[in-house]
């Protein structure tokens, strides 16, 4: 229902523009939201417009140093990622967990989520030991943090063992 959210999005979109304008925080989560869809689309170049424009409203409102600001870094990653640009991707990744430790800490569930982003993009780029070791950090962190019964744990456990299976 990809067209749908679409719709919803804009509909938001057009509101939050006149009523709090475009370099709001709530106007950019709604860009990022857009962005989301265009991601799952596989539109990414647009996506990545949306993202950049996320990312700089972000900046400006709530500074570089903000969990939302590393979402949006995550963001992006995740779409270099799909195109296959792993370097850039990580690049972005690495952005997005240097300001989570620090906003969120080193036990927080998103902050295992970057580590998991991290560990898939080494497994695509052959580095198995290195994935690991990021799929390992995730794990120690859901488990704590979102319990052993969690998808998200469900999720590390499935990378972990498609590492060990290539």
């Amino acid at each position: 229902k990809y067209e749908e959210a679409m719709q919803q999005y804009q509909k938001a979109l057009e509101i939050k523009l006149k009523a709090l304008g475009p370099e709001h925080s709530s106007t950019s989560n709604t860009y990022h939201s857009i962005g989301n869809v265009l991601c799952n689309q596989g539109k990414y170049e647009e996506a990545m417009h949306q993202y950049q424009k996320v990312l700089e409203i972000k900046l400006k409102a709530l500074g570089p140093e903000h969990p939302s600001t590393a979402a949006t870094y995550h963001s992006i990653g995740r779409v270099l990622y799909k195109q296959g640009k792993y370097e850039e991707a990580m690049q972005q990744y690495q952005k997005a967990l240097e300001i989570k430790l620090k906003a969120l800490g080193p036990k927080h569930s998103e902050t295992a989520t970057t580590y998991h982003s991290i560990g898939t993009v080494l497994h695509e780029q052959g580095k198995y030991e290195e994935a690991m070791q990021q799929y390992q950090k995730a794990l120690e962190i859901k488990l704590k943090a979102l319990g052993p019964e969690h998808s998200s744990t469900a999720t590390t456990y499935h990378s972990i063992g498609n590492v060990l299976h290539d």
